[in-house]
């Protein structure tokens, strides 16, 4: 015999307690019916045991998630926290992020660039580009997935011709990714930074990069 919602007749009556919105209260609801259903059953058809349990283990286990769920929300906050406080020493720190980079010879000038694969790279075309529109191209052999830092020493065999490096070059640096086999490497440029403070919000810590804006930890490929 399947349980049901029984009437009222005059004999006994559930009390109605909580909200019914938590697994507390629905599985709360659920007694108050079973004792109302053993009390007004009819004796030649008693109620089926084998229904009865299959649906208290039924309620006990949603309200086992409904407690699990809160335990993982407050576990997530504190690493949140916990997240938030290591970003403060970040500060003064190197950080790549996604975005255009540029190297130059400049006295205080970067000299150093840097990408992302998502997978191996038997060749990454790197392209040096000068303010006037000149485009000097160098390979880089067996890059790895990940994030990848190089600098202008590393780069050789440059074509059509070495770039005039010199105190006041700037270059922006752009890539291409390739295999033997003819697939075809996503690349993401990298943009160096330095942390010069960290504010927190609501999303996060938010790194202050000066006049490369600024970045969520989430975004932060590379940290020296």
């Amino acid at each position: 015999m399947a349980v049901s919602p029984v009437m009222n007749n005059g004999s006994s009556s559930p009390t109605s307690t909580g909200t019914g919105s938590s697994a507390a209260d629905l599985s709360q609801s659920f007694m108050e019916l079973l004792v109302a259903q053993m009390q007004n059953q009819d004796p030649t058809n008693p109620m089926d045991n084998n229904q009865l349990t299959s649906q208290l283990a039924q309620f006990n286990t949603a309200a086992g998630v409904e407690k699990l769920n809160s335990t993982l929300g407050d576990v997530g906050l504190i690493v949140n926290s916990m997240q938030q406080m290591n970003a403060a020493q970040w500060v003064g720190r190197t950080v790549y992020i996604e975005g255009d980079s540029t190297v130059s010879n400049k006295e205080g000038g970067n000299k150093d660039f840097g990408f992302s694969l998502d997978s191996d790279a038997d060749k990454v075309t790197v392209t040096l580009t000068d303010e006037q529109g000149n485009a000097y191209t160098a390979d880089v052999k067996g890059a790895k997935a990940g994030p990848n830092k190089y600098s202008l020493d590393d780069l050789e065999n440059f074509k059509p011709s070495d770039p005039t490096v010199d105190e006041t070059s700037i270059f922006k640096v752009t890539f291409t990714a390739s295999n033997e086999n003819g697939s075809v490497p996503k690349v993401t440029s990298l943009k160096k930074g330095t942390v010069e403070s960290v504010s927190f919000t609501n999303g996060g810590a938010q790194l202050q990069l000066g006049l490369d804006g600024t970045a969520p930890i989430g975004k932060v490929y590379l940290i020296e």
